[in-house]
């Protein structure tokens, strides 16, 4: 096993204030031999994370999309606590909308945050990963951006960009030791799919898409979280540039 392994490792997690964040967030934070940096939106939410588990080192509210923010994020805490050795890209938001409403604006805010800010991340801390020679970086998808969905093509878009970004990674950093994998959740029973399916304006049903469903239920967060929980670990030192379809077999057809 690499010296360097054993030694605690720093993980920034993007979007820790949501369900999916505050689930990988909270399974991480149990690691003794992990030290979290976490950042989203919901400034009450962090400070709770932050007061409730010793691991969390500190935390950033703000907006991923601002690529001034992305920067000072990255700077900030490299200066007060070094550099990251793990990069949880889960921030991003869902886009519902048949392409001919579709709104510059949004456009632009969905392709910033979902597919600009991993890009953006990586590029600021691949340097320092690579002198470290050992590194983990793992992108929360889609499978929407496997398989596509109708109404969704923005939001689809916008995931598929990120298996080619993980698989390239995989590819460019392997002979220093780090690894790119991409985790693409199928319907994860959140406000946000709450919110999908509440919408008058949309025809999804929520009975009619959980029997869409081969294995008929909906992913828990704890799932995804477990599992990120594994690609970090030296056993899956092998693993690189894969991309995960955790969706009940919902990518099966």
């Amino acid at each position: 096993m690499p010296e360097y392994y054993l030694k605690p490792k720093l993980a920034l997690i993007t979007g820790a204030s949501g369900v999916i964040g505050n689930s990988i967030v909270s399974l991480l934070a149990e690691n003794n031999n992990l030290k979290l940096l976490i950042t989203g939106r919901d400034e009450a939410k962090l400070e709770y994370l932050k007061n409730k588990f010793p691991n969390i080192l500190a935390y950033l509210t703000g907006d991923l999309a601002d690529y001034q923010f992305r920067e000072s994020l990255i700077n900030d805490f490299s200066n007060q606590f070094g550099g990251l050795d793990i990069l949880i890209n889960n921030a991003g938001i869902y886009d519902w909308s048949p392409v001919q409403d579709l709104k510059l604006e949004q456009i632009d805010k969905t392709l910033d945050l979902n597919l600009k800010t991993p890009i953006h991340l990586c590029h600021l801390i691949s340097q320092s990963l690579k002198i470290k020679k050992w590194g983990r970086i793992i992108n929360i998808g889609s499978i929407s951006g496997s398989v596509g969905e109708a109404n969704a093509s923005l939001y689809s878009a916008s995931k598929a960009g990120l298996i080619g970004l993980t698989k390239s990674l995989a590819l460019e950093l392997a002979e220093y030791g780090i690894t790119s994998n991409l985790i693409n959740p199928g319907w994860v029973k959140s406000p946000l799919t709450q919110e999908v399916f509440d919408n008058t304006n949309n025809p999804l049903n929520e009975k009619e898409e959980l029997d869409c469903i081969p294995q008929k239920r909906w992913i828990e967060p704890s799932e995804i979280a477990h599992l990120v929980n594994y690609l970090i670990s030296q056993e899956a030192c092998g693993l690189t540039g894969q991309i995960i379809n955790l969706c009940a077999g919902l990518s099966l057809g």
